[in-house]
């Protein structure tokens, strides 16, 4: 989406971008296209990164880590592979059903052997080493029992998930201490990245849509609390343009949206109950209204701190501080709190 900035001038509302999250707090990956479950776009936020810490009250506990305290989380990148009618069958990361790469800054001081490695793989001298790992989309049963991988219960905000520990994929299991290093971790902390499976979805418990519409609640893996998350571009231009001279542009992939949507005024998704999603093509109306998506839009998306995350230099953005003051007031959040607040109960709400 890096025309997201142009002034819009489409004449009908229209998909402009479409995308996922596989690694909850991770970077995310644009799509031409993208099939849509009960549970949301396939492979989004079907991982998520957890560590072992202590509890408020006493004792330890699993838990998701997230931009809201590691905004470097924003620099970790992820790309998708999917096999193809030529791909080995006996290949281990093809009978997993593809694999994703997650992609970060080595955290070590740089080598020359470093230095070799990043300018070979990428032809361009400034690039800093990086550390790159493969995790397996789907492992199979035999390689979950040659690896003795089992599900592991872990908190998201104040509700329990649960997902296969893959730490002993000893791809992962090589990574895991530059990533600890990387995120600022103890080397002796647990750290591990999870996998939500089909036994592991729970269904949506707020802000349902009326069953009539869509048959049965929806489903959701690591995402807060619905499986899909709609936004306009038009949407943060206007929230944009009340930002701080040194705040703006306003960078539109900090809020995560699964779909971008141009052509339609500012917030006018707010308004929206159902839409339906027709292909393009040459078919005909009736073929075209046969295979659309219908969506039903149930709620606003109250704003988190994320949105703050610079997503170039991987911290947390804020404005210029008032005269007498050392720190600024954290951007965008300040002035979301300030304009859009729309309804009650959500004190910061965009798409």
């Amino acid at each position: 989406m890096a025309d997201q900035y142009d002034p819009q001038s489409d004449s009908s509302i229209r998909i402009r971008a479409i995308y996922i999250h596989p690694v909850k707090s991770c970077g995310p990956i644009e799509l031409d296209r993208a099939l849509l479950t009960k549970a949301g776009f396939m492979y989004d936020r079907c991982f998520a990164i957890a560590t072992e810490s202590a509890r408020v009250d006493a004792g330890l506990e699993w838990r998701f880590i997230s931009q809201r305290t590691k905004p470097q989380m924003s620099q970790i990148k992820t790309e998708l592979w999917l096999p193809h009618k030529d791909s080995n069958p006996h290949d281990p990361l093809v009978q997993a059903g593809g694999c994703l790469v997650l992609t970060f800054p080595d955290p070590e001081p740089p080598t020359w052997i470093n230095r070799l490695g990043a300018l070979l793989h990428t032809w361009t001298p400034s690039t800093p080493p990086q550390v790159s790992f493969t995790v397996p989309l789907q492992p199979t049963p035999t390689q979950l029992h040659a690896l003795n991988i089992h599900q592991r219960a872990f908190a998201i905000h104040s509700r329990t998930a649960h997902g296969l520990d893959l730490s002993p994929i000893p791809s992962i299991a090589a990574a895991l201490p530059q990533l600890k290093q990387f995120l600022g971790l103890p080397a002796r902390q647990p750290l591990t990245l999870l996998r939500c499976t089909p036994d592991t979805l729970v269904r949506t418990k707020t802000d349902l849509a009326p069953l009539a519409h869509i048959g049965s609640p929806s489903l959701h893996g690591y995402t807060d609390q619905q499986p899909l998350n709609i936004n306009s571009l038009a949407s943060v231009h206007a929230v944009s343009a009340l930002l701080p001279l040194e705040n703006r542009p306003l960078n539109a992939l900090r809020f995560r949206a699964n779909v971008w949507i141009a052509g339609a005024p500012a917030y006018d998704e707010e308004t929206w109950k159902r839409f339906r999603v027709r292909p393009r093509g040459s078919g005909g109306a009736e073929e075209q209204k046969r295979v659309a998506a219908t969506i039903c839009v149930v709620c606003r998306t109250s704003r988190c701190t994320m949105p703050n995350v610079d997503l170039e230099r991987g911290v947390f953005d804020a404005d210029a501080p008032a005269p007498g003051r050392k720190r600024g007031r954290p951007q965008p959040s300040a002035t979301l709190v300030e304009y859009r607040m729309v309804e009650t109960g959500n004190g910061a709400a965009l798409g």
